[in-house]
């Protein structure tokens, strides 16, 4: 997958020691397929799969997270798709979330942004939460894992 580089400056950036890792689950504006390049309307559950320490010509170091798209198991059809990493509703509250979840793993719905406040925010209906809000455990590293080799994909995206 080649991801072009995200221009940090003239954007509020969050300071790069505070980014994710990979395996967090975050709040994102995560792009619609409409407008790949702008937050979307709505702030969801992403899974952080890659971050890249940028700086900017100036000097200015900042992150670049890759994200996969999250949304709730009741949107999609078929569970069971070698791109879904279901979140059942034995697990969800541990990462922070409100109802199972579906993070698709194919490359279609993953975007890189830069991390600061035009795509991360806290979730605004949920009090005190933080923009990471989870990370997943070894059993769900696993199905990850299990995830992207099915798609012939290598981990990490380098």
């Amino acid at each position: 997958m080649v991801i072009p580089p995200l221009p940090g400056g003239g954007l509020k950036l969050y300071d790069p020691k505070t980014a994710p890792v990979v395996f967090d689950v975050v709040w994102c504006k995560f792009p619609v397929r409409e407008n790949p390049d702008e937050p979307g309307p709505w702030v969801r559950a992403v899974l952080v799969v890659d971050v890249e320490l940028m700086e900017d010509v100036d000097g200015t170091e900042w992150a670049a997270v890759t994200a996969a798209y999250g949304t709730g198991a009741d949107n999609v059809v078929n569970l069971n798709e070698p791109r879904n990493l279901l979140i059942p509703r034995s697990e969800y509250r541990a990462l922070g979330l409100h109802k199972p979840t579906v993070f698709q793993l194919d490359v279609s719905n993953q975007r890189r942004m830069p991390w600061g406040e035009k795509y991360f925010v806290t979730q605004g209906y949920v009090k005190n939460q933080n923009i990471i809000c989870g990370s997943l455990n070894a059993g769900q590293q696993t199905k990850f894992h299990d995830c992207f080799k099915k798609l012939g994909r290598t981990f990490p995206l380098k």
